[in-house]
């Protein structure tokens, strides 16, 4: 039997799995229902039996959805509760745990991703091999955030931020209508991730107040997503550029509503120099959590670390 890298990614209701080998390639994948276990421990030693890979000795990568600081991290969705302590039994030494976008983050920093398709004019493709701060904004279900950072000796770090659920600051009356009536249903204040994955089919955009027709909420939602991710630039000095994923965003983020996305990114009234100046690009990946999860074995820091005792 043989100690090899795990990668193991957990979804809204899927774990799925995979041995990492040279140069990142992925082998022996599974995928498996998250309601078939109770704990991610019997999952992953229901893959050890099914893979042949012992977890004892094996270093591992796990992407989650939510937040993953502290020793016990609870999932955004669902009711498993990982415990670092306990992977750490399972494996000998500490498991690198990152959120899903994080992972989509050391997915295109490796070169898993596919093309970026530019969003503004005259961005080139991004060098990761040179200083500098890029954020990668994930709309789908929900809003998430990471930012890729290359220090001044060529080594990347990903941070992880939860900006999506930061509070939604409305910048016209149509979007101070459409907040208002989202906090009367949801009865709290209105995050960037309410507003921004409100369906388009939703009731909430003909009640009194609001009344956007169908051809029209692409248009909000594409200026909405562009002042966010705007904000996100400037909250984290993301200058070289941000990358925008995730099905919400293939679906609002077009022809002509990209015009409007653009217009509301750059609509600053501070730093609008640099702001315009930022690339903007268009990730259409959006299963990167096991790829990701490979690049982050090799590069993260913690796992340079493990790797170097293990």
């Amino acid at each position: 039997m043989e100690q090899g890298k795990l990668a193991v990614a957990i979804g809204d209701d899927t774990v799925r799995f995979a041995v990492v080998g040279t140069h990142g390639a992925l082998s022996r994948l599974e995928e498996w229902p998250i309601a078939r276990f109770s704990t991610l421990t019997d999952a992953l030693l229901t893959y050890e039996a099914s893979s042949g890979v012992p977890l004892l000795g094996s270093t591992c990568g796990i992407s989650i959805i939510g937040a993953t600081c502290r020793d016990s991290i609870l999932l955004s969705r669902g009711q498993w509760a990982i415990s670092r302590a306990g992977l750490k039994s399972l494996f000998r030494h500490d498991a690198i745990v990152i959120n899903d976008v994080a992972a989509s983050a050391w997915a295109i920093l490796g070169g898993q991703a596919q093309k970026l398709s530019p969003l503004s004019p005259g961005g080139s493709e991004p060098d990761f091999r040179r200083p500098g701060r890029w954020a990668v904004a994930h709309i789908q279900k929900g809003v998430g955030l990471a930012v890729i950072d290359v220090d001044e000796a060529g080594v990347p770090r990903v941070l992880e931020c939860e900006m999506g659920h930061c509070g939604f600051s409305p910048s016209s009356s149509e979007h101070e209508a459409l907040a208002s009536a989202l906090s009367r249903r949801l009865a709290k204040a209105v995050t960037w991730e309410s507003i921004l994955t409100i369906p388009l089919d939703d009731p909430i955009w003909t009640i009194d107040g609001v009344n956007v027709s169908r051809s029209k909420r692409v248009g909000v939602l594409a200026r909405l997503a562009g002042q966010f991710v705007g904000e996100v630039v400037l909250a984290h000095g993301a200058w070289s550029g941000t990358i925008v994923t995730g099905k919400r965003i293939a679906e609002i983020v077009a022809d002509p509503a990209i015009d409007g996305f653009n217009a509301a990114f750059e609509a600053k009234t501070k730093f609008q120099r640099l702001i315009r100046a930022t690339p903007r690009w268009r990730l259409t990946n959006t299963e990167l959590s096991l790829p990701g999860l490979a690049v982050a074995l090799d590069l993260h820091p913690y796992a340079r670390r493990v790797l170097a005792t293990a």
